[in-house]
C-alpha cells in the first residue's frame, strides 16, 4: 500500500495517472471492506474465495513491482526510501496507540510493533492490534525480495509461471496446516501479482478511447460470473480465505487457484482501464493520503462506528455514509500530517546518519 512513488521512479519515468487511480480505489476497496465487515454481504461476495478488499491489497503490490522495475537510484536506497515512511509514521502511531489505550484499556497493544521487527508479524498466525499493518512486514519482504534477487533483471513469462506455481504451493501447504493468516500474509501469497507488475513496467498511460468502456463492461462481467459461480460452488465466510462448503478432496489447491486467479484477473483489468484514463486532482489527493490512511483507518473505526452509528435509523445507512467519512476523513487527516512534516527531508537526514555510522564503523575495523 506505498502511496509514494519514490524518487526513483521519478527521475526516470514521467508520473502516470493510473498510479494514483489504482492507489485511490484500492484504499477505497479496503475501507470499505473494513466498514462492512460481515462476509455476508453483497460487496463482500463479488470477489470469492477472497473478501473483496483483498483486490485494493493486490493494487498496491502489482504497484510496487511496477515502481521497483522502473527504479534506476542506488537499489539499497530504493528500499530506504520505501520502506521508512512506513516505519516513521507506522512507529509514531503505535506509541501514540500504546500510551492511549494504556490508559484507557490498560493494554498497550504490543503486537503493533511486530512488522517492525524485520516483519517477523507474517509468521504468526494473527494480525496485529492494528490489523492493517500485517501489510508493513509484507512490504518489507517484497522490497528485500527484489533487492537480492529481481533488481536489474527483467521478468518474463516464466517466471511469472513459477511464480504462480510457488505461490500455490506455499499457500496450499499454509491453508493446508490452518495457517491461514501466515499464508496471507506472506510474500508468496503476493509473489505473481508483484511479479505481474514488474513484467509490465514498460505500459504507460494511453489516451482516453472508448475501448475503456469494453473493459470497464468485462471487468463487471467478470465479477459477476465469478460471483455467480462461486456460490455455485458454495463458500464460507471464513478470513482471510473463504473455505468451501461441500466435501472435495481437492478443495485447498483448488481453492488457492481461485485466490490467485482473483487478485491478477482484476488487478490487470482494472490496471488497463485506469491506464486508459485521465487523472484528476481529487484522485491525487486520495493517492497521496494512503500511505497515512492505511495505518491510521483501523483504530478509527474501531472506536468510533458504534457511535457513528447511533446517528441513524439504519445501520445499512450508517455504513455507506461511514465509509465516505472514514475515507475523506482519514485523507484530510493525511494531508494535514504531510503538509507539516517534511518526510523526504527525515528520509535523507535519517540516510546519512546511517551512511556517517556505517563509515566510521568501516574505519575502525579498518575496511
Amino acid at each position: 500500500m506505498n502511496p509514494q512513488v519514490n524518487s526513483a521512479m521519478s527521475t526516470t519515468v514521467k508520473y502516470q495517472n493510473f498510479i494514483d487511480l489504482m492507489k485511490a480505489l484500492g484504499m477505497f476497496l479496503i475501507i470499505y471492506g473494513h466498514v462492512v465487515g460481515d462476509p455476508y454481504n453483497l460487496y463482500n461476495l463479488l470477489a470469492q474465495p477472497v473478501h473483496t478488499k483483498q483486490i485494493g491489497v493486490a493494487f498496491f503490490v502489482f504497484l510496487t513491482g511496477w515502481g521497483l522495475a522502473n527504479s534506476t537510484r542506488q537499489p539499497l536506497r530504493t528500499v530506504f526510501n520505501r520502506i521508512f515512511p512506513f516505519y516513521f509514521y507506522g512507529i509514531l502511531f503505535s506509541l501514540f496507540l500504546s500510551v492511549l489505550f494504556f490508559f484507557l484499556k490498560d493494554n498497550i497493544n504490543l503486537s503493533n510493533y511486530m512488522p517492525y521487527v524485520l516483519g517477523v508479524n507474517v509468521f504468526f498466525n494473527f494480525f496485529p492490534a492494528n490489523p492493517t499493518t500485517w501489510y508493513i512486514g509484507t512490504y518489507l519482504h517484497i522490497l528485500l525480495f527484489w533487492y537480492f534477487f529481481l533488481q536489474g533483471k527483467a521478468i518474463r513469462k516464466r517466471h511469472l509461471a513459477v511464480a504462480f506455481i510457488i505461490e500455490n504451493v506455499v499457500r496450499c501447504i499454509f491453508m493446508a496446516w490452518d495457517q491461514d493468516f501466515i499464508a496471507y500474509m506472506m510474500l508468496p501469497n503476493w509473489l505473481t501479482v508483484f511479479l505481474l507488475g514488474m513484467y509490465l513496467h514498460k505500459k504507460r498511460q494511453e489516451p482516453t478511447s472508448s475501448f475503456v468502456f469494453v473493459l470497464i463492461i468485462a471487468w463487471v462481467g467478470v465479477f459477476v460470473f465469478s460471483t455467480g459461480v462461486a456460490n455455485v460452488i458454495g463458500f464460507d465466510g471464513a478470513f482471510p480465505f473463504r473455505e468451501m462448503t461441500s466435501d472435495f478432496s481437492l478443495s485447498v489447491p483448488f481453492e488457492s487457484l481461485l485466490i490467485s486467479a482473483t487478485y491478477i484477473v482484476h488487478t490487470l483489468l482494472f490496471f488497463e482501464i485506469a491506464r486508459r484514463l485521465p487523472g484528476h486532482g481529487v484522485i491525487s489527493f486520495f493517492a497521496r493520503a494512503t500511505l497515512i490512511t492505511v495505518i491510521i483507518h483501523m483504530p478509527i473505526i474501531l472506536e468510533t462506528h458504534k457511535y457513528f452509528y447511533k446517528l441513524f435509523a439504519s445501520n445499512d445507512t450508517a455504513r455507506i455514509v461511514f465509509v465516505f467519512v472514514i475515507f475523506i476523513g482519514t485523507a484530510l487527516i493525511s494531508e494535514i500530517i504531510q503538509r507539516n512534516v517534511d518526510i523526504k527531508s527525515v528520509a535523507n537526514k535519517t540516510w546519512n546518519i546511517i551512511e556517517r555510522i556505517t563509515k566510521s564503523v568501516k574505519t575502525e575495523d579498518g575496511l
